[in-house]
C-alpha cells in the first residue's frame, strides 16, 4: 500500500517506522525539515517538506494515488483539513486523523467524524483510558488486551516469589480440563519465549495468558494472585490523559481522585468532572499522597505528562502502600526498566494510538491490532475468509513461523482455545499472536489465494 503520514513528531515517526517495517510505501510530510532529515536517516521512507494541510504539498506526496492518509500533526485543525483535501482529491483513500480535543470524540463530540471526512479518529488519550480501565477490571494483571468484544483476553501476569506455580512445569497451568486458557508466551529477562510444556517457572516471570473471559479469574488465582476488585483509584495529573482515565473509571463505578498542581486547571476540572474529586496539589508530594489515602487504593495511576516523573511517582505510591501502580511511559527503553524496578503496569500512549492505525493498514478482514509491552508481541483479530490460508487445515499443518501462535478461535457463541488439531472454518473470528517482524509473512493466512 501507498501511505502518506502527515506529521513527523513522535507519533508520526513511529507510525512511519511501523508501516515501513510492514512493507508499505510510506511518504512523510512535515514543515520541520530537521525532523524529516532525522526520520529519513533512520527509516526507509520518502519525505516531502511542507504543511500537511496544504493541497499542493499533499499532491506532491502522491495523494491522488495513495491508499491511506494518516494525519498526525500537532494540530487538530490541520489534521481535519488534510482529510477534507484527501476526500476531494481521492475519494477511495482511507483517512485517519489524530484528534486531541475531546469535543470531537465519541458521544460527547459536537461534530460527527463523517462530517469531518475522517474514517478513523485516533485519540491516544481515549486509547490510554480504555487500557487503564481494562487493567482496573483485571486485578493483578500487568497487561490486558481484549478481543472479540471482550470475550477473549490476553493477560500478562508476573509471578510472585510465593506463587504456587514456582518451580512447576508450565503444562500444569495450560492443560487443565474444561478450562479455556493458553500460555502464549513467557517474558523473562526482557525476552518473550514460546512456552514448552517442560519449561519450569521462576519468580519474576511474566506469563502471557490467552483465555476466555470467564476463565481469567481462575487462572490468575492458580498463579497466586488475589482478585481484589478495583474500587478506589488516585490519578496524579489532570491533563488530557488523566481526565480521560477519570471519566472512563468513574463511568465504571470506580471512586476516582485527580491530583493536579495547576490551580486554574483544578477549578476547570471540578466543573467538568461531576463524579471525580479534584484536588489541588503536587502528585509527587509524599505527604499529600499519604493524607489522601494512597495506601488504601487498589490502583494509582501516574499521568503527569513527563514519563520519568510518572515512573518516580508510581514507585513512590507503591512504597506508600498502593496495591497496584500504573505509569504512562512511551520511551521503549523505559518500559522494561519501569517494570523491572517495581511499576506493576506500564501503559504507552504511543502504542495505544498506533494499534488502530495498523488495523486499517493490514489486508484481510482485520478487526483489531493490539501490542504488548514495547511492541514485543502483536495480537491481531481477524475474520477467516473463504480460501484464506488459515482455513480448512489443522493448525499443526500450517507450519506457522516460530514466534507465532493462534491464541483463540471464536465460532458463534463458542470460544475455542486451540491445539494442533483445531481446524479453522470460514467465518471464525481468529486471534493470532506473533512477533511484529513476522506479521508480513503471516498475511497469507488472512487473505485468499
Amino acid at each position: 500500500m501507498k501511505i502518506i503520514v502527515a506529521g513527523a513528531g513522535i507519533l508520526g515517526f513511529h507510525v512511519a517506522r511501523k508501516l515501513s517495517e510492514d512493507g508499505h510505501d510510506v511518504v512523510v510530510v512535515s514543515s520541520d525539515e530537521e525532523a524529516l532529515r532525522r526520520l529519513q536517516d533512520a527509516l526507509d521512507v520518502g519525505a516531502v517538506v511542507g504543511k500537511g494541510s496544504a493541497p499542493s504539498v499533499l499532491i506532491d506526496a502522491g495523494l491522488r494515488s495513495a491508499d491511506i492518509l494518516v494525519a498526525v500533526t500537532a494540530s487538530d485543525e490541520a489534521n481535519i483539513v488534510a482529510c477534507l483535501i484527501a476526500e476531494t482529491l481521492n475519494q477511495r483513500i482511507v483517512r485517519v486523523a489524530r484528534l486531541h480535543d475531546p469535543a470531537y470524540l465519541g458521544a460527547r463530540g459536537i461534530i460527527d467524524k463523517s462530517s469531518l471526512s475522517i474514517d478513523l479518529v485516533i485519540s491516544p488519550e481515549e486509547e490510554v483510558a480504555s487500557t487503564v480501565a481494562e487493567l482496573a477490571g483485571t486485578p493483578g494483571a500487568t497487561d490486558v488486551l481484549e478481543f472479540v468484544d471482550g470475550r477473549v483476553k490476553a493477560v500478562g501476569v508476573e509471578l510472585d516469589a510465593d506463587s504456587p506455580m514456582i518451580g512447576k512445569p508450565i503444562k500444569e497451568l495450560s492443560r487443565r480440563p474444561n478450562e479455556k486458557v493458553l500460555v502464549a508466551g513467557v517474558y523473562r529477562g526482557e525476552m518473550v519465549s514460546a512456552p514448552s510444556d517442560d519449561l519450569r517457572l521462576t519468580a519474576g516471570d511474566t506469563l502471557f495468558l490467552v483465555a476466555a473471559d470467564d476463565s481469567v479469574r481462575r487462572a490468575m488465582t492458580r498463579l497466586g494472585k488475589r482478585w481484589v476488585r478495583t474500587r478506589h483509584v488516585i490519578i496524579a495529573g489532570g491533563g488530557w490523559e488523566g481526565v480521560a482515565i477519570a471519566r472512563r473509571l468513574s463511568a465504571a463505578g470506580v471512586h476516582t481522585k485527580i491530583i493536579e498542581q495547576d490551580r486554574d486547571l483544578c477549578e476547570a476540572l471540578s466543573e467538568k468532572l461531576d463524579d471525580t474529586l479534584v484536588l489541588h496539589g503536587d502528585g509527587m508530594d509524599r505527604g499529600l499522597l499519604a493524607d489522601e489515602g494512597v495506601q488504601r487504593v487498589e490502583m494509582f495511576v501516574a499521568a503527569l505528562g513527563d514519563e520519568q516523573d510518572n515512573i518516580f511517582t508510581a514507585l513512590l505510591a507503591r512504597r506508600l502502600g498502593a496495591r497496584r501502580v500504573v505509569a504512562l511511559v512511551d520511551t521503549p527503553d523505559y518500559i522494561p526498566f519501569a517494570s523491572t524496578i517495581g511499576v506493576d503496569a506500564v501503559v504507552s500512549p504511543l502504542l495505544s494510538a498506533l494499534s488502530p492505525i495498523l488495523q486499517v493498514a493490514r489486508r484481510g478482514q482485520v478487526l483489531s491490532v493490539r501490542s504488548l509491552r514495547e511492541s514485543i508481541v502483536e495480537g491481531i483479530e481477524f475474520v477467516a475468509v473463504k480460501d484464506a490460508g488459515i482455513v480448512g487445515l489443522p493448525l499443526a499443518l500450517l507450519h506457522l513461523p516460530h514466534g507465532s501462535i493462534v491464541g483463540a478461535v471464536v465460532r458463534g457463541d463458542e470460544v475455542i482455545i486451540p491445539d494442533g488439531s483445531t481446524v479453522i472454518d470460514e467465518g471464525d473470528r481468529v486471534v493470532l499472536f506473533a512477533r511484529p517482524v513476522l506479521m508480513p509473512r503471516l498475511q497469507r493466512l488472512l487473505t485468499p489465494g
